[in-house]
């Protein structure tokens, strides 16, 4: 087996996570609304906090029911549950390049269309913090078919840390870095910076983000098969 330290693959599996932009834009997109309605700035970062509360609990959700469900089976199923995440990032990853950003100006996303229209109209109606808090968990429950990859890839390696104490910590360190880009427009938005700054970051990056979190898929699914699944074998 490759010597590894399972809190490194977890963390790079929460980078992995972080990459994805759907609940990002979302954020962008509310305080942009939020500025150019002129509300006050009181009121901005309570939807935006709001937001980010609602998108990190059904992060730490997602995570926990995941576990639950895979721990009732894991000690019978040890081997297939190392091979199922390693494929399924490395398809997650292919589609991540192909297609995860539209081929045109801007940083329009693989969702259709009128989902599209659906989620920026939802968005200009967004006024208290409940609805914020809905559309931040929205936001992750949408990119579930690519967040699960790297999600299950942390699960598996935080059920074979060593104590409940460790497993505690690999959960915190994962959520903290897949939320990282949320935490961050907050703080910057709450600093003063303007919303048009950090859109066009997105816009000058995407091409890097979207090889980079199809590649990085690509390699983590490789990585657990490697060490895991054939490791587990020989």
């Amino acid at each position: 087996m490759i010597n590894a330290s399972p809190i490194f693959v977890i963390a790079f599996a929460g980078l992995l996570h972080a990459s994805f932009q759907l609940g990002v834009a979302l954020l962008t997109m509310l305080s942009g609304h939020s500025l150019g309605s002129h509300r006050s700035f009181h009121k901005l970062m309570r939807l935006n906090v709001a937001y980010l509360f609602g998108a990190s609990t059904i992060t730490i959700l997602l995570f926990c029911g995941l576990a639950y469900l895979t721990l009732l089976g894991y000690s019978t199923f040890s081997q297939l549950a190392w091979l199922v995440p390693a494929i399924l990032n490395m398809a997650i990853g292919l589609s991540v390049i192909i297609f995860y950003y539209r081929r045109s100006k801007g940083t329009g996303l693989w969702i259709p269309q009128t989902m599209a229209d659906y989620l920026s109209k939802r968005v200009k109606k967004t006024d208290h913090t409940g609805e914020a808090f809905t559309l931040g968990a929205g936001s992750v429950l949408a990119e579930t078919p690519f967040l699960i990859g790297p999600l299950s890839v942390a699960i598996l390696y935080t059920l074979s840390a060593d104590g409940s104490d460790m497993q505690a910590i690999s959960m915190l360190v994962y959520c903290l870095i897949a939320l990282s880009p949320l935490l961050i427009i907050v703080a910057l938005v709450g600093s003063g910076q303007k919303i048009s700054k950090i859109q066009r970051w997105r816009e000058d990056n995407k091409l890097f983000l979207q090889y980079a979190a199809g590649s990085g898929l690509v390699i983590l699914g490789t990585f657990v098969f490697v060490d895991q699944f054939l490791g587990g074998n020989l």
